[in-house]
């Protein structure tokens, strides 16, 4: 018997404090006591585990929360009339007509500013 003892110990590197535990844990799902100390060995492995679990879990990092996602821009017309009211670069195929059409409607840039910059 002190050999099992002194292999949960080093084995599975259980305390004292935590071989009684076990065995406390154990004697109250089963009532009656076990054919000997061999048959504790199963509730010592899985306590085994739980501590290696439970130290695992102290000594992970919390994950940080990520960075705050960029705000996408919503309103499409603006950031183009932006870009075509300036002298910035601007693709030919950038801008459709429906992009076009809602930037005339709401007045953000004139039609001759859009032949200019070669929006058809």
């Amino acid at each position: 018997m002190l050999q099992l003892l002194q292999g949960w110990r080093t084995e599975l590197g259980l305390t004292e404090a935590e071989i009684v535990a076990a065995t406390r844990d154990t004697s109250k799902d089963h009532p009656e006591p076990p054919d000997g100390p061999k048959a504790l060995d199963l509730a010592m492995q899985r306590a085994a585990q739980r501590k290696t679990e439970d130290a695992g879990k102290k000594r992970r990092k919390r994950k940080t929360d990520a960075a705050p996602a960029v705000k996408p821009i919503v309103d499409l017309p603006v950031f183009y009339a932006d870009i075509i009211n300036s002298d910035r670069y601007l693709p030919v195929s950038a801008i459709n007509n429906t992009v076009r059409d809602a930037m005339l409607g709401r007045g953000l840039v004139t039609a001759e500013r859009l032949r200019m910059r070669g929006v058809r």
